[in-house]
């Protein structure tokens, strides 16, 4: 199995986050420095102000017992005489369902005419209600105009979700300069959501040039908050060095606090590092935990870990009926890995009943989305006809992706079709070459492979010298084929090694295992994946 960097899983989690629901602001506070006997008097002769600020007595129990019902009421007195504070009030309470029925059409009725007479928070809120189609038809470009208004009056929600607006494209077109401005206004009163964007275009360079020790600024600022991405964003930054010394312990620490906040990626990051001792003492059984509160989530990645370890029996008992139901999940999912790990439960009847056809159909999807080891595989099956007729040449084509991709096992798997001709016109310097790219990441049969083509001059220049390195590279790592072309070079001198091929047919698409793919090991990868 190929094995991916360290970062590449995570990248996609560290995105400009979602325009999520946000509850608009609560109604701003009432002068409630008059003595109540006397706001009531007020109220009582159709003062809408003392109305209004009755109403939020009454919402907030303070001098009387709490009664939102009261509050609605005072607020339908107030509003009804134009009082833009107890029109949004007003509405507040209908998107709440607060002492009245919850009616966003109403609540957004409300909304729009406190808006109109300039309410700040109303203008927020009627823009958000247009940008999500809350209770109304969606308009990014009105919604727009109403966060413009809004966060002209230093509204702060506003002013990120203008950002927003702009980082996206969304009813203006995209401009991430302007998106940054308005993020900045935001982030300097304090937004955690707004600090985290403005790391993240510092971290991308997006309007402004990369700056990744200011990303990390933004996002402490945030993280130091207890926003959860901002934490997870931190993580990422210690684990890959990026604006930070790297530090895995760091990474770690700031993993499990976003993790506590019910973060997918964080839980799948917390239990990737205690499966691989990163920053933490290893610990399967407790990175067993934290894989399942990320795959109860429906994260693919986590389901697919959570099935590896099923299948090794790593922090839990070796279940292969279970690592074949979380593969599945992950791989119902579209997750390349996951559906390369059930098909190599089909192909090899572990958990599951063998099955070719199967192996073949998730292969198949697997290797679509560029999943070297699955491109290996098809290529494995169809030389082999398993599950379907054998095809060389489709053999060679699949060998060939997973070979472009510097994967070892489809290096080494296409030179031996170069070697013997099959699938591919007989191409001894082709094969040599396949088999140096394959030895020099270590693969044994490549080795050996790149060592009887110098011995026998086959696509080289013959050189029993650079031959014999080779043999011992291979026979070091116990492969029987090197050890004995060694014994051959020192008991004959310069006489040809017996023509065995560099390796047998079954033993260069399996090493040596047999008709299953048993040469598969079934890994956990090196990456996180969002």
């Amino acid at each position: 199995m190929k094995t991916k960097s360290y970062a590449l899983g995570l990248a996609l989690a560290l995105s400009l986050p979602c325009l999520a629901y946000a509850e608009d602001p609560a109604p701003g506070p009432a002068n409630t420095t008059i003595d109540l006997k006397y706001w009531m008097e007020f109220a009582k002769q159709g003062n809408a102000a003392a109305q209004y600020g009755l109403g939020y007595r009454y919402a907030n129990g303070q001098g009387v017992e709490r009664d939102d019902a009261q509050a609605v009421e005072w607020y339908e007195k107030a509003a009804a005489q134009g009082n833009a504070q107890a029109q949004y009030a007003l509405a507040y309470m209908y998107s709440n369902g607060r002492g009245i029925d919850a009616d966003q059409k109403q609540a957004n009725d409300w909304y729009l005419r406190a808006a109109q007479r300039g309410n700040a928070d109303a203008q927020y809120a009627i823009g958000y209600s247009l940008a999500n189609g809350r209770g109304m038809d969606a308009d990014n470009e009105q919604a727009v105009n109403w966060y413009q208004k809004s966060a002209a009056q230093g509204q702060a929600q506003a002013q990120y979700a203008l950002g927003y607006m702009y980082a996206n494209g969304l009813g203006v077109q995209q401009d991430y300069a302007i998106a940054l401005g308005w993020y900045r206004k935001s982030a300097d009163q304090g937004r955690t959501d707004a600090q985290y964007a403005l790391g993240h275009l510092y971290d991308n360079g997006q309007g402004t040039a990369e700056d990744q020790a200011g990303a990390i600024d933004w996002y402490r600022k945030a993280a130091d908050q207890g926003y959860a991405q901002a934490q997870y964003a931190l993580g990422y930054a210690y684990a890959n060095g990026r604006g930070v010394e790297r530090s895995d312990a760091d990474a770690y620490s700031w993993y499990r606090k976003a993790a506590d906040k019910g973060r997918a990626d964080a839980q799948y990051a917390v239990g990737y590092s205690l499966a691989n001792g990163l920053g933490v003492s290893r610990d399967y059984r407790q990175a067993l935990q934290w894989y399942r509160k990320s795959a109860d989530q429906g994260r693919s990645d986590a389901q697919y870990a959570l099935g590896y370890l099923y299948a090794n029996g790593q922090g839990v008992k070796a279940d292969e009926g279970a690592a074949v139901k979380w593969y599945r999940k992950s791989a119902d999912q579209g997750d390349a890995q996951g559906e390369y790990a059930l098909a190599f439960m089909y192909s090899d009847g572990r958990g599951v009943a063998k099955d070719y056809g199967k192996a073949l159909e998730w292969y198949g999807k697997s290797a679509d989305q560029g999943q070297a080891d699955a491109q290996y595989a098809l290529g494995y099956i169809y030389q082999n006809g398993q599950g379907t007729a054998p095809d060389k040449t489709a053999a060679a084509s699949w060998y060939r992706k997973a070979a472009d991709q510097n994967n070892s096992q489809g290096q080494y798997a296409l030179a031996y079709l170069y070697y013997q001709g099959e699938g591919v016109a007989k191409d001894y310097g082709q094969a040599a070459d396949l088999f140096r790219k394959a030895a020099e990441q270590g693969d044994a049969r490549a080795e050996y492979g790149l060592g009887y083509m110098y011995y026998n001059g086959y696509g080289v220049q013959k050189d029993c010298g650079i031959a014999a390195d080779w043999f011992n590279k291979a026979a070091a790592k116990g492969l029987p084929e090197a050890q004995h072309g060694l014994g051959y070079m020192e008991a004959n001198g310069e006489g040809p090694i017996k023509d065995l091929g560099p390796l047998g047919q079954g033993r260069s698409a399996d090493g040596g295992t047999g008709d299953s793919l048993g040469w598969i090991t079934l890994r956990l990868l090196m990456a996180l994946v969002p």
